[in-house]
């Protein structure tokens, strides 16, 4: 037999032969008219080759291949039932998955510590795993469901991926507070003369501070070349470097001490930090938790 020629509503129609042996009983059962639940009846016989159900004088029984397959036949509605009804609920006060986030080393400072405190409260169990991956890798990571979501300032993610604003920034100079040139605020000339660490960090757009000083004709030295943000407090205020940076970074840094924040002498863009995720898991109860919880912590 073709599969394809079984139709799903002819064995809903056989299960409720099933349990009422009665033709009007089982349409009524399951919202047919009796015309139609004969119908599909005639087309069942047909398909599989079977009266599968007899009158008799004890009404409508079932043959021995009726009977050979009501079990299965059961089993398969209750199956495709339990998976096409589930709850979309997540639990996750008793989960124990691990969610995947693909974030930079200054998205692990400034959310992790505030992430990892709430999880601890309404979701103990659950674990979180996070990468850093150039932009075409993020987005087969997140195609693919290997990564759930990503965050960040990631202006290259954008086509076939939902994305929601968290709130906005700008950049802000670092350097160490008792800085023999540099007092309270940050001349033009001051910044172009002094010596500059930059951090390039793939997979992020903060690339952005070259691109406008560029594009402005203006040209600074640059000491120092780093891959991330992690050494930066500690260079600026061992040195006599200067470092534009994102300001979240920035601030969180602070309580550390031994490092002064000054607002840049050139105008630099506002940007967005956002959380991206595929379409494909728009609609998946622990994504949508998950995303729910990093706006409520971190959206402004």
């Amino acid at each position: 037999m073709d599969i394809l020629h079984l139709d799903l509503k002819l064995l809903v129609a056989f299960e409720a032969m099933l349990a009422t042996r009665n033709v009007t009983s089982a349409a009524d059962a399951i919202g047919l008219t009796q015309p139609a639940m004969s119908t599909c009846l005639g087309k069942l016989r047909k398909v599989l080759g079977d009266p599968l159900f007899v009158r008799t004088s004890r009404g409508m029984e079932p043959t021995p291949f009726a009977l050979e397959l009501s079990e299965p036949i059961r089993n398969a509605l209750h199956l495709i039932r339990q998976t096409l009804n589930r709850d979309k609920h997540f639990d996750a006060a008793t989960s124990t998955r691990t969610f995947k986030l693909i974030m930079t080393d200054i998205g692990e400072r400034v959310f992790l510590p505030d992430l990892l405190r709430r999880l601890s409260t309404v979701a103990p169990g659950l674990n979180i795993r996070t990468v850093q991956l150039p932009v075409k890798e993020m987005r087969e990571a997140l195609e693919s469901g290997e990564m759930d979501l990503a965050v960040g300032f990631i202006p290259d993610l954008n086509a076939g991926y939902y994305q929601q604003r968290l709130f906005n920034r700008s950049y802000v100079c670092l350097i160490r507070p008792d800085h023999p040139v540099i007092k309270d605020a940050l001349s033009l000339k001051q910044y172009l003369a002094a010596s500059h660490a930059i951090v390039s960090a793939p997979g992020t757009g903060h690339d952005v501070v070259e691109r406008v000083l560029t594009e402005k004709g203006l040209k600074r030295r640059i000491a120092l070349h780093v891959t991330h943000f992690l050494a930066i407090p500690l260079i600026v205020a061992n040195t006599d470097l200067i470092v534009t940076i994102p300001t979240m970074l920035a601030e969180s840094y602070l309580p550390a001490g031994n490092i002064k924040l000054l607002a840049p002498p050139v105008e630099l863009p506002v940007y967005s930090i956002k959380q991206y995720w595929h379409e494909r898991f728009h609609e998946d109860a622990a994504n949508r938790w998950l995303r729910g919880l990093i706006y409520e912590l971190f959206g402004d």
